[in-house]
């Protein structure tokens, strides 16, 4: 049966206008949704900006969360990623042991040049209310339209099956993770899941500054010559430094890799700014070298020996024992803003990204082996 249903309306948003606030609708529903409704309450939310003009999609974003709190912290980064990337965002909170069965829905519309260009609707499930969740996300997605989930719980468990199964790609955070939990990750890749991973995205940088050093004119007879490669993580081994180890392991097949903990993180928190660009300062900037994050990248072609680190917000490279003497490159890492590292895995909106895939079998490897 349906409560009486409750509207919560900002101000609407003009065409080329920043988000100041969202045009939003609300409902609640008790034993059951109607999706009807939500789908006259979404009309409603693009009437009250004048005339609904087009609406642009090019995808559906689907983010899945288990707490309100965790699509809080994740909320700035996919209504950024969505603003970017037209899309219908559809967000589901589940929190089946709260008591009672209920399902809270919220809608609003962003425009862009006086089309919508973002569509979003929270659902928000307790107790009994979650096992409605499923059929509620399919009766809301656009036909004929990718789906793309972004899943904000444990990379495992038979929910996530199930969203690997209709969707065209999955983005999780395996930094979020212990790096034990990359071993559901690779099982889930070699059945051909089509998974992205923030915490890859966050690693760009280093590979890039990697392949930007070897390809210096008088380096590149080193590439052939490589030997070993160590990486170093902040306080603890995490998730990024594994799929840093891996990447390089998967691309020289016979080189010698290790993980090894180094210096103290800049901060204790393994997701500094959130994971996606919550900036700390309130300003742009290069998040603080968190927990288990990768503060040295090591790799040998004796004679010559490559150095990677973290200073601050730049990542510098030094080459040492090469015929040309020492050699010192950086990269200053990219400011953190909402969604930057999503929007980078949306670049790829359907299958597997072959290089993630491959490292992230590599990664698994050399994780420490259970009761060894």
């Amino acid at each position: 049966m349906e409560e009486a249903m409750s509207l919560s309306i900002g101000e609407p948003i003009s065409g080329g206008q920043a988000a100041r606030g969202w045009d939003e609708m609300s409902t609640r529903f008790d034993g059951g949704i109607d999706l009807g409704k939500i789908r006259a309450l979404l009309q409603q939310a693009k009437d009250r900006g004048g005339s609904p003009g087009e609406t642009i999609s090019a995808f559906n974003l689907v983010a899945i969360y288990f707490s309100p709190a965790a699509y809080e912290r994740a909320q700035a980064a996919l209504e950024a990623a969505g603003r970017l990337h037209p899309s219908r965002l559809l967000v589901l909170i589940a929190e089946p042991h709260a008591e009672g069965e209920s399902v809270a829905a919220r809608v609003s519309v962003v425009r862009s040049g006086g089309a919508v260009s973002l569509e979003r609707i929270v659902l928000t499930a307790q107790g009994g209310g979650v096992r409605h969740l499923e059929s509620a996300l399919l009766g809301l997605l656009v036909p004929d339209l990718p789906v793309v989930v972004v899943w904000g719980g444990r990379p495992e468990g038979a929910l996530l099956r199930r969203a690997v199964d209709m969707a065209d790609r999955v983005i999780i955070d395996s930094g979020t993770r212990p790096p034990q939990a990359l071993a559901d990750v690779g099982a889930m890749l070699a059945r051909g899941a089509p998974i992205g991973d923030l915490a890859w995205a966050r690693i760009f940088p280093w590979m890039s500054l990697a392949a930007e050093v070897l390809d210096v004119p008088n380096l590149r007879e080193h590439r052939g010559k490589l030997k070993s490669a160590r990486v170093i993580c902040a306080g603890g081994i995490g998730s990024e430094g594994v799929l840093l180890a891996g990447w390089f392991a998967s691309r020289v097949k016979k080189a010698r890799v290790e993980l090894v903990t180094g210096r103290e993180p800049e901060m204790d928190s393994a997701m500094p700014g959130a994971g996606d660009g919550t900036s700390i300062t309130g300003l742009p900037s290069a998040t603080p070298l968190g927990k288990g994050q990768i503060a040295v990248f090591e790799f040998t072609a004796p004679p010559a020996s490559f150095t990677l680190r973290r200073e601050k917000s730049v990542l510098v490279a030094e080459v040492r024992g090469d015929d040309d003497g020492e050699i010192l490159h950086r990269l200053r890492l990219p400011p953190e803003t909402p969604g930057r590292l999503l929007g980078l895995e949306l670049k790829l909106l359907a299958g597997q990204d072959e290089l993630y895939a491959a490292a992230v079998q590599a990664a698994v490897k050399l994780l420490p082996q259970s009761g060894s």
